[in-house]
């Protein structure tokens, strides 16, 4: 028996040895960059996802896809992308020499496309909202566990320092509790003859759900991010400017918080003009400013003021940290976050929300 032990403890000792010398091995030696496939080739693709993999040491851009061909030949064209076009997202799954795919495809396309590229071995970012409905996102979710493949949920704009810093304030009680959340976004400007391709593109969106929806998605992840409360309530009213429209195009809510705090968040389509969008936080002990387009955060307590900007673009810098966190939960074998539980925790919230607007137009 105590041989036995010391054999044991030698073959213990000699595997973490073994373990040692291979982590060593890894440090020294430069991992291959992930390799990834674009499908879909819109334009936050084209502005924001492929400049990013273009730029990032870690990735290698193999292969865009795209419904309509053209589209995909011009972005290949535009970013230089060796590898093939494609004009059906399966080609892309079919490859070998694809790690992992962006699906930056319409919501009600997006859960087909994850789990299929997740049944052929690929991990999966995917643009918000993952679905446009919570059924169809759980199941998007049973399939990355079943498969064991990774899957990140596209809330960019929670990446950075910027919202670190406005939770850090929150955590730490500089606010003081409970707290009013004032939020808006207005995007998709109205504009059907001086553009009706975007016109066209948002109104069939719109008949998918209302913007609370899908720019709710971001407004959602923020609450979640930042309250880290569950939902007590949601009173929610839409407003559908033309009759034409699909859905309601301007929706206001008040949302509560079991912990006590409070929301009031306006998203607004298809107006000619919009007013400039909110993002503060108020408290007993003071008032918290995100400036999304001058880019920083303030806090003024009393006479106190400290502000945290940031010297490069926003948008990119979210964009750059979203394909850092996402690379390194592949090359880790990690949880992707934000991942597939928080894209049903914002969407439960969105349709939530969508019910309420439906609901009071009923009676």
């Amino acid at each position: 028996m105590q041989r036995q032990e010391q054999g044991q403890e030698q073959s213990q000792g000699q595997q973490e040895q073994k373990l040692e010398r291979e982590k060593e091995q890894r440090e020294q030696k430069p991992e291959r960059p992930i390799r990834l496939g674009l499908i879909g080739c819109g334009d936050i693709a084209v502005t924001r996802h492929l400049p990013t993999l273009q730029a990032h040491p870690d990735a290698e851009l193999v292969a865009v896809c795209d419904a309509d061909r053209s589209r995909a030949e011009a972005a290949a064209k535009q970013f230089g992308v060796p590898g093939s076009v494609a004009d059906h997202y399966k080609e892309l799954l079919a490859r070998e020499d694809i790690d992992a795919v962006i699906v930056a495809t319409p919501p009600w396309v997006t859960p087909v496309v994850a789990m299929e590229a997740l049944r052929a071995g690929k991990h999966v970012l995917c643009e918000k909202p993952m679905a446009v409905d919570v059924e169809t996102a759980r199941q998007v979710q049973a399939t990355e566990r079943e498969t064991g493949k990774r899957v990140q949920v596209g809330f960019t704009y929670r990446h950075g320092p910027l919202l670190e810093t406005l939770r850090a304030w929150i955590r730490d009680g500089r606010l003081g509790s409970p707290l009013v959340f004032r939020l808006g976004i207005f995007d998709e400007v109205w504009d059907p003859t001086g553009n009706p391709e975007h016109y066209e593109r948002i109104f069939r969106t719109m008949g998918h759900g209302s913007p609370s929806v899908h720019d709710g998605a971001h407004v959602a992840d923020f609450l979640n991010f930042l309250a880290e409360s569950k939902v007590a309530s949601v009173d929610s009213f839409g407003l559908q400017t033309r009759p034409e429209f699909p859905s309601s195009n301007y929706d206001i809510s008040i949302i509560r918080f079991e912990n006590g705090d409070v929301a009031k968040v306006e998203i607004g389509w298809f107006l000619p003009h919009f007013p400039k969008g909110e993002f503060e936080v108020v408290g007993p002990l003071g008032l918290a400013v995100f400036d999304r387009l001058e880019q920083y955060v303030s806090l003024r307590t009393g006479t106190v003021t400290e502000t945290v900007r940031l010297d490069e673009d926003w948008a990119l810098s979210c964009f750059r940290i979203q394909l850092t966190k996402f690379i390194a939960s592949i090359r880790d074998d990690a949880p992707c976050v934000p991942g597939t539980e928080e894209g049903i925790q914002s969407l439960s919230l969105t349709k939530t929300i969508e019910r309420g607007i439906r609901d009071r137009g009923r009676s």
